[in-house]
């Protein structure tokens, strides 16, 4: 073992797999902020063969994840604004201020 992994090892607690589990899972709760910070905060494990499989996985599959989320939403993105241009009316109700709102006027 050479000494970087020797002070990684020293710093992967059961602590640090369980929170990186909780911020993996709570990821699905519709914040990818989560999945992002997970990723950064312990992505040092995945450079080192014998660090816990399990930090690996979540931290892996955190970035797959936030990539994906970002993927579908910038999808529905270009979707709604395209419809919003067209004057489609699904996309109409979903605003939360009409044009011609004088609420702020």
């Amino acid at each position: 073992l050479n000494a970087g992994w020797a002070a990684m090892r020293a710093r992967t607690t059961p602590e640090d797999v369980d929170t990186s589990r909780i911020l993996f899972y709570a990821g699905f709760a519709f914040l990818p902020w989560l999945w992002v910070i997970n990723f950064i905060e312990y992505r040092p494990h995945l450079k080192y063969d014998d660090a816990p499989e399990d930090i690996k996985f979540y931290v892996k599959n955190s970035f797959y994840g936030f990539v994906a989320f970002m993927v579908l939403w910038g999808i529905w993105l270009s979707v709604y604004y395209s419809s919003l241009s067209s004057g489609q009316g699904w996309a109409q109700t979903m605003l939360l201020f009409q044009k011609g709102d004088t609420m702020f006027n």
